[in-house]
């Protein structure tokens, strides 16, 4: 299978994880840092679950750099508080074009820190996929000043998520990666707000605080794993990374049938078209 197929499906269980995050947001009357928590127990929980049959855990990281390790918890950790937080506050139209961001970061990220050389191609590809971000949004545009800022704070730290987890992936056992990224991402969080996820856990009703979270950690699995097994078979860790952008437009499309999101289908067809060509560009 190769990495570019391989980036897609992972592209694909994003997308449906970011269409249930919308449900989990709406059914639990919790803070964003109770939703963030829970959700990265409940995927720690099923990868673990999962770990013998991924080759088992390896708890020696000594090839890994620990810097990269530092900077995958702290971006998932953070870039979940900072997601939940701001679709509180935004339209889903707004809340799109703010987290379109993550496609710029990931690229000045990736020249300066993983020495990535792009092509005029590679960068017409860029272009198209940013078109296609864009051009799939729905929806009422508002100005939330609050809103806005905490997506593009989310969208910097998940591009330093799939960055740092492009530089380990060569370095751990998937087990061991999704382990590290869902622990870590709920120690970081919970060290952040311990007595308000404790208030919240007291306070909530049990088979919706745990069950939802818990379908909601399955397709996020799915995306770190396959997205994890594309940077160890991409020549260029960094160019996977870009390409999970692509996740925005499948989730307006997912929406349009899970969510009954209508309207605009031929826009958002073409879109996904105009991914498809943009990863060929981008692939080199």
């Amino acid at each position: 299978m190769t990495w570019l197929l391989l980036a897609f499906i992972s592209v694909l269980f994003r997308s449906i994880y970011g269409v249930m995050t919308k449900v989990l947001s709406n059914r639990l009357s919790i803070s964003a840092y109770s939703q963030a928590t829970i959700l990265s127990l409940s995927g720690a929980l099923i990868a673990l679950m999962l770990s013998p049959f991924l080759g088992g855990l390896d708890l020696d990281v000594s090839d890994a750099s620990w810097i990269t390790i530092v900077l995958l918890v702290l971006g998932q950790g953070l870039g979940n508080v900072t997601y939940f937080a701001a679709i509180k506050h935004l339209t889903n139209g707004t809340a799109q074009i703010a987290f379109s961001s993550i496609l710029i970061f990931n690229t000045l990220l990736a020249l300066t820190f993983l020495g990535l050389q792009l092509t005029p191609l590679n960068i017409i590809g860029i272009l198209l996929l940013m078109l296609a971000i864009v051009s799939v949004v729905s929806g009422r545009i508002e100005l939330n000043r609050t809103g806005v800022a905490l997506m593009l704070l989310s969208a910097f730290f998940f591009s330093v998520f799939q960055l740092a987890s492009a530089d380990i992936s060569k370095d751990v056992s998937p087990a061991t990666y999704l382990l590290i990224a869902y622990i870590g991402a709920a120690v970081v969080v919970f060290t952040l707000k311990a007595k308000v996820v404790m208030k919240d856990l007291k306070a909530g009703n049990m088979k919706t605080t745990f069950g939802i979270p818990l379908l909601t950690a399955v397709p996020s699995l799915g995306n770190f794993l396959f997205a994890y097994y594309a940077y160890r078979e991409a020549p260029e860790p960094a160019r996977v990374a870009m390409l999970l952008t692509s996740q925005v437009v499948f989730t307006v499309i997912i929406s349009y049938f899970v969510l009954n999101e209508k309207g605009h289908i031929l826009r958002k067809m073409a879109a996904a078209g105009l991914v498809v060509l943009a990863a060929f560009l981008i692939k080199g």
